[in-house]
């Protein structure tokens, strides 16, 4: 019997985490993909299983070749043994370009579901809509294009206040445009012009498909692999390609740097994987093209699209549109909910934190950025996510967890100052040189007064009993008064929170001073003979 969305639990019943799996039977790849979540709660990507099958490879006429449909074949019965064995209850499945315009469209998709596995077929509508809800879901994507290029098609879309205002998908995916235009090796800059006009011709016949000034943003893996060879080509500190800001000349130079080879030198390059090698170049030529057609230089990349397209609309069900109202906010709590993250505690550092940062800018010493404020928060959220691993370092184990597991919605130079704000709120401030190529001039002096507002919070909520209720910020001359605010003994926080006094004074120029009422050893934390033995804990 072929797998089936199982009925979710009725209203009424306590929510249990749930596992559902998003099936992408592409043109050049098969891809399955896992999600733990609960209803109305968090929810995160457990597993992802990636098969080469070339379903549109040597297809004559219009008909799907026997040999490509048995390597469908293969792929989908492990994909139905998977779902079973690992206990997956709900199963989401889509086709896309190759099946939707193969002739034996229903021969192919007979023999799927006698393998087990019943797929719906995207219409070109569909495609470039799950690949919009992808990338609107997961970047500060309002108003744009988008670009997914696949094996089998490419869909370009016009978004307008985060709503999907046009779309249209051409033939033009990596796998098609390979063997329609390099049918010899190495490729030849003739071969390349030619794709070029080709794609530009199709391209036209869409009025709306011009110079704007509007952002483009990319999805798919011919894009995702483009940004990953254009990483490694420039040294870049992180793997992660999603946000990266992927440069036209950077695909040129990689376009000029193909075209030469024949496709078992490609892999030999750092970022490109051998089962792209054949098909890179056409892809490429494609990105590129889309690129000059809309007047823009850059382009930024999303590391989710269809697949989790998909996912959104069957997570946020039964809300339409299926759209996250603020991504950022989302990401970040989404995160504190898979982590399980103590949010009384963490909440109460936030807000002494924003305090904190608050006071300062009202007693001008900076300017109280908005942006900055945000990136305080989230770290604060998060400053203890590193727990899971371990309590000890777990300072360490959350600026490893946040760089790496990254944060939709916020661009490179935002993650990094997050996870390093994390990194700096105990014991000893890191270095960040090695990503210093991230950072932009002023970052560190914005990296010290974040991470001494959060030093400070964790510090006075030491204790997590959230007694400190609030903090004010006075000024008076080169010294700044921190009041410690509720109806209880202050003296742990007052102790605890003494010797930030350091770091406090490296990022605002001023001595601090904690002032707590019912502190018997409330006292200025430089003075003498004051025990700094406990700063590190």
């Amino acid at each position: 019997m072929p797998l089936r969305a199982r009925v979710a639990p009725t209203r009424g019943e306590h929510p249990i985490q749930r596992r559902v799996a998003v099936i992408d039977l592409g043109s050049n790849t098969f891809r399955l993909v896992a999600f733990s979540y609960t209803p109305h709660g968090s929810f995160h990507l457990t597993d992802e299983i990636r098969e080469t099958v070339r379903l549109s490879a040597g297809a004559v006429d219009g008909r799907l070749h026997d040999a490509a449909i048995a390597r469908g074949l293969a792929a989908v019965r492990m994909y139905v043994a998977y779902c079973v064995r690992t206990g997956v209850e709900e199963v989401i499945v889509g086709a896309t370009s190759a099946i939707r315009d193969a002739s034996n469209q229903r021969e192919v998709l007979d023999r799927f579901r006698e393998a087990g596995l019943d797929a719906r077929v995207l219409s070109t509508e569909d495609e470039a809509y799950y690949g919009y809800l992808g990338i609107v879901n997961s970047m500060p994507f309002t108003d744009g294009f988008f670009l997914d290029v696949g094996g089998g098609s490419a869909q370009v879309g016009r978004v307008t206040s985060r709503t999907l205002e046009r779309s249209m998908s051409e033939p033009l995916g990596a796998v098609r445009m390979t063997e329609a235009f390099y049918t010899d090796e190495p490729a030849s800059r003739s071969q390349i012009k030619e794709q070029r006009r080709h794609v530009e011709a199709s391209l036209a016949k869409y009025s709306w498909i011009g110079p704007d000034g509007l952002p483009l943003y990319g999805t798919g893996g011919t894009i995702r692999t483009l940004a990953a060879m254009a990483q490694r080509a420039s040294d870049y500190p992180l793997n992660d390609v999603h946000a990266y800001t992927l440069h036209a000349d950077a695909i040129e130079k990689i376009i000029d740097k193909l075209g030469p080879l024949a496709p078992a030198q490609r892999v030999k390059i750092p970022g490109l994987k051998t089962d792209r090698g054949d098909i890179i170049l056409a892809g490429a030529v494609t990105v590129l093209s889309v690129m000059r057609a809309l007047g823009v230089e850059t382009i930024e990349v999303c590391g989710e699209g269809l697949r989790e397209g998909m996912f959104y609309e069957h997570y946020l069900a039964p809300r339409r549109p299926p759209i996250i109202t603020d991504v950022r906010r989302n990401t970040v709590e989404n995160l504190a909910g898979n982590y399980g993250v103590d949010r009384p505690h963490a909440e109460h550092v936030a807000r002494l934190a924003l305090e904190v940062f608050d006071g300062t800018a009202r007693v001008g010493l900076h300017e109280g950025s908005r942006l900055e404020r945000e990136w305080l928060w989230a770290a604060s959220l998060l400053h203890d996510v590193g727990v899971i691993v371990d309590y000890h370092d777990h300072h360490k184990h959350g600026f490893y967890l946040v760089l790496n597991g990254g944060m939709p919605g916020f661009t490179h130079r935002e993650l990094v100052m997050i996870a390093l704000v994390i990194r700096a709120h105990r014991k000893s401030l890191p270095s960040c040189d090695w990503l210093r190529p991230v950072l932009e001039k002023g970052d560190n002096a914005r990296f010290l007064r974040l991470a001494s507002c959060l030093r400070l919070a964790e510090q006075l909520e030491r204790d997590r009993t959230q007694q400190v209720t609030s903090v004010a910020v006075e000024r008076r001359d080169d010294t700044v008064l921190l009041r410690l605010n509720g109806e209880v003994d202050h003296s742990v926080a007052v102790w605890s929170a003494a010797p930030e006094a350091e770091v406090f004074r490296q990022a605002f120029g001023a001595r601090l001073e904690l002032v707590a009422e019912h502190a018997e050893l409330a006292r200025r934390p430089d003075d003498e003979g004051a025990d700094l033995s406990h700063a590190a804990e």
